[in-house]
């Protein structure tokens, strides 16, 4: 499959937001705001579709409802990008019921993580468009924002750039902020970088996901070949060591470890505790003697700051420099 790459943005457009699984009203008003006036700032419009406020039991509207905005918001030529609100458990069910030619017809950024991958993927599939793991608006909504985050949206989505270079963040943060009484920052930690499990460089095509979104993809028409492919993965806080190490499992079963070219893990939330010893007895396991470059401890995913990863675009691993080089053919 070619894969093509959505138009860029610029400043002064239409950013929409979605929410494909989970709504938004749960969510105190102050905070929703607070994501949006980031984003203003850097001199974008805010365009929120009414259907992230709806609820439809622990979803934001039914199906219909859910996919109607997706639709609404691609056919609205002055919408640049959609941008996922934050995620949720859902979004697969509304995977069947998408205008996937619509889509394709009018190609634009989609962006988000963690549940909404299920979307990115499927449309990277049907499509071919290139979806983007990164920034959400939650990302810009929490008390501190990094300009680490904003530094590589702007680089992968606004400038375009043909070759973008991923540098480790000196800091990081992965508090469960919103249950402290004390809410109003984050607690900041030294971050250790990217480490090398296994050496060796790669070069191809990137598939980024959640890791259990990936699983919950597999033999549906919505996920691309991962056969020589580098596989991004990350995970949410919901799921400690047992359930990590069970998801790796799969991955092996599958035949997906087996048929990949290189694999680099985002940075685990610590509220997972998952220490790196047993993630490296996870790795050896479920590795064994297939000889790939392996990373892990990267940037991206439910901690922050993060990077943005092109879902379909082309990528360079080299675990002697410990560099990710993301670029245009």
């Amino acid at each position: 499959m070619k894969f093509t790459n959505p138009p860029k943005l610029s400043k002064g457009d239409k950013i929409g937001v979605i929410a494909t699984s989970t709504p938004i009203s749960i969510l105190d008003g102050a905070q929703i705001q607070r994501g949006y006036r980031y984003l203003i700032n850097k001199g974008f419009t805010i365009v929120e579709h009414p259907q992230c406020r709806l609820q439809n039991g622990y979803n934001a509207g039914t199906i219909k409802e859910r996919v109607e905005a997706i639709h609404e918001f691609v056919k609205n030529k002055n919408i640049k990008c959609i941008m996922a609100f934050w995620g949720g458990y859902n979004t697969n069910q509304i995977l069947d019921h998408l205008d996937y030619n619509l889509i394709k017809k009018y190609p634009k950024i989609f962006i988000g993580y963690s549940d909404t991958c299920a979307l990115l993927q499927a449309i990277t599939a049907k499509t071919g468009l290139v979806t983007y793991m990164g920034p959400a608006v939650i990302t810009f909504a929490k008390p501190d924002s990094f300009d680490y985050t904003w530094e590589y949206f702007k680089r992968v989505c606004i400038e375009n750039s043909s070759d973008v270079y991923i540098r480790d963040s000196k800091i990081f943060a992965d508090d469960l902020y919103f249950l402290r009484k004390d809410d109003n920052h984050r607690i900041i930690q030294k971050n250790k970088g990217t480490k090398i499990f296994q050496k060796g460089k790669a070069q191809g095509t990137v598939i980024v996901t959640n890791l259990s979104t990936l699983l919950i993809l597999l033999n549906t028409p919505y996920l691309v070949s991962l056969k020589d492919k580098i596989l991004f993965i990350e995970e949410a806080e919901d799921f400690d060591c047992q359930m990590i190490h069970r998801f790796m499992v799969q991955l092996k079963q599958a035949g997906i470890i087996n048929s990949i070219k290189g694999l680099v893990l985002g940075k685990f939330m610590g509220e997972s505790k998952i220490d790196e010893k047993q993630l490296l007895s996870i790795l050896e396991e479920v590795i064994g003697n297939k000889k790939i470059p392996v990373m892990y401890n990267s940037n991206f995913g439910h901690t922050d700051p993060i990077f943005t990863i092109p879902n379909g675009g082309e990528c360079q691993l080299n675990t002697r420099s410990k560099s990710i080089l993301f670029y245009r053919k």
